[in-house]
C-alpha cells in the first residue's frame, strides 16, 4: 500500500491525531451503545480471570487481613470518576481512597476490580446507589492502581445497519484480511481518551504543561461543540461572555459535576484558577497530561503510516519483549534522530513546549516520565454474528484486548463512521 492509497480518518479522529484507516474497504455503518446493554466490558485479571457481570458467585478469594477491600464495581450507564464520586459521598470518605484498574466507558454495562481503604466489606455491601452494584468484597494488604490488570473482554453490538448479511460479511472479512497484510492494527488511543463528542481533553492538557492554568479553566468550562445540547452551549457561553461564575454555574445542569464545582470555587475566588483546577479528582488532571501525550503518539503513530504506507516494522523502530514499542512522550524520553522523532521534536515546538515541562511544576504531584507503549493491537478470540431484530440488522462483536488498548479502535476499522455513532 502506498500513501495515496490511504484511507483517511473521519475530521473528528484526525483532531485527535489519528490520520488514517489501517484498511482500506468500506466501513459496515452503524452505531454503539443505542442502550448500555450493547456494550458489556468484563475487566480480565493480571491471572487471567474474567471479572463476569452475571456470576454472583465469583470471587476474589479468602481475605487477606488488611486495610484494604477489594471488590467488584458493576455500573451500568455510569462514567468511572462519577462512581467514585458518589461512592466516597455515601461513605464519606475521601475520593481518592477509592481505586479502580482501569477506567471505563461511561454509557455501557461493565464490570471491574476496584479496591477502598479503610471501608469494612459489610459497610461496601449496604450501599444502595442506583446503577452501581458492590460484589465480592474481601480485605486484603494490596491497593489497586490504574492499569492493574490485563485487559478487558467485549461484547458488542452494532446496530442501525443499512447492508444486507452478504455485504456485511464480504466487508468484516476483507478488512479484517487488509489489517493482516498491513502490519495490525495500530494501537492509537480512542475516542474516549479526548471525548467524542467534545474531543477537549488533550488541549486541556496542553495549556496544563504550558503553564497557563487560567485559560486551561475557560477552556473546560467554555469550550463548546455541536453536538451538545443547546442548554449546556448556553451555559458555557455564558461563562465566556460575562465571566459570570454564579450565573453560569445556575444553567450548567447538576449532572454536570466538574463545572459545577470549579464554578463555585470561582464564585468565591474569581482569581484562583490554581484552586478551580485543584478541586478536579487528581486522576482527571492527570487524564488531561495523559491525553495530549496521546495526541502525540497517535501523531507520531499517523506519521510512521504517512512515511511507510503501513504498520510493519522498519529500522528505526524500537522493541520490548519482542513488541514493537511507540514511547508515550515524558521528560525521560530519549528522542533520536530519525524520521519520525523529528516529527515529534517539531510537533512539540510547534506546540510551544519542552521535554521538562511534562514535570507540571505549578499542579502538585503530576510529574510524567513517559514509557513505551505498543504499537499494534491483538485482538483475541474474535467472533461475529447477525441478528434480525424487527427488520434491523445489527452486528454481535466479541473479542478481548489486553490492558492499554480501546476497543473503539477495533471498531472503527469495521464502521468507518462519524465517532458520534460510537
Amino acid at each position: 500500500m502506498v500513501k495515496n492509497l490511504l484511507k483517511e480518518s473521519h475530521p473528528i479522529e484526525k483532531i485527535m491525531g489519528m490520520k488514517y484507516y489501517c484498511s482500506v474497504t468500506e466501513g459496515i455503518g452503524g452505531k454503539i451503545k443505542q442502550i448500555p446493554e450493547d456494550f458489556i466490558v468484563e475487566e480480565i485479571l493480571p491471572d487471567g480471570r474474567k471479572i463476569p457481570i452475571d456470576d454472583e458467585e465469583f470471587s476474589f478469594g479468602e481475605d487477606i487481613p488488611g486495610l484494604f477491600t477489594e471488590f467488584v464495581l458493576i455500573k451500568m450507564d455510569y462514567e468511572s470518576h462519577k462512581a467514585q464520586i458518589n461512592i466516597a459521598k455515601t461513605l464519606r470518605v475521601d475520593e481518592d481512597h477509592i481505586k479502580l484498574a482501569g477506567t471505563k466507558d461511561k454509557f455501557a454495562h461493565t464490570a471491574q476490580r476496584a479496591t477502598i481503604w479503610k471501608v469494612s466489606p459489610e459497610k461496601l455491601l449496604a450501599l444502595d446507589i442506583p446503577n452501581l452494584i458492590i460484589r465480592a468484597p474481601r480485605t486484603t494488604i494490596y491497593q489497586t492502581y490504574l492499569g492493574d490488570l490485563y485487559g478487558n473482554n467485549f461484547n458488542i453490538k452494532i446496530r442501525s445497519l443499512e447492508l444486507d448479511k452478504t455485504v456485511l460479511t464480504q466487508r468484516i472479512e476483507s478488512i479484517f484480511h487488509e489489517l493482516d497484510d498491513f502490519g495490525g492494527v495500530a494501537n492509537f488511543f480512542g475516542h474516549q481518551r479526548f471525548g467524542s463528542r467534545r474531543p477537549i481533553s488533550h488541549l486541556i492538557g496542553k495549556l496544563l504543561l504550558q503553564g497557563k492554568i487560567k485559560e486551561a479553566v475557560i477552556e473546560y468550562i467554555s469550550k463548546t461543540y455541536q453536538n451538545e445540547t443547546d442548554t449546556i452551549k448556553l451555559a458555557r457561553k455564558t461563562f465566556i461572555d460575562t465571566n459570570d461564575a454564579k450565573k453560569a454555574r445556575e444553567l450548567f445542569p447538576q449532572k454536570m459535576v466538574f463545572e459545577r464545582r470549579m464554578l463555585k470555587h470561582l464564585m468565591y475566588h474569581p482569581n484562583d484558577f490554581l484552586g478551580a483546577i485543584n478541586l478536579l479528582p487528581k486522576n482527571l488532571q492527570m487524564i488531561f497530561i495523559h491525553a495530549y501525550q496521546s495526541y502525540l503518539w497517535n501523531l507520531g503513530i499517523s506519521e510512521k503510516i504517512t512515511t511507510y504506507g503501513n504498520l510493519k516494522p522498519q529500522n528505526e523502530d524500537i522493541f520490548e519483549n519482542n513488541e514493537m514499542v511507540f514511547p508515550i512522550i515524558g521528560y525521560k524520553t530519549e528522542l533520536p534522530d530519525t524520521i519520525i522523532f523529528d516529527f515529534i521534536k517539531k510537533q512539540l515546538e510547534q506546540d510551544e513546549l519542552q521535554q521538562s515541562d511534562f514535570e507540571v511544576r505549578k499542579i502538585k504531584n503530576l510529574k510524567f516520565s513517559g514509557s513505551n507503549r505498543r504499537v499494534i493491537i491483538d485482538p483475541s478470540n474474535k467472533s461475529w454474528d447477525f441478528e434480525n431484530n424487527n427488520s434491523e440488522m445489527n452486528v454481535k462483536v466479541k473479542f478481548a484486548l489486553r490492558s492499554g488498548s480501546y476497543a473503539t479502535i477495533i471498531l472503527r476499522e469495521l464502521m468507518k463512521t462519524s465517532p458520534i455513532n460510537f
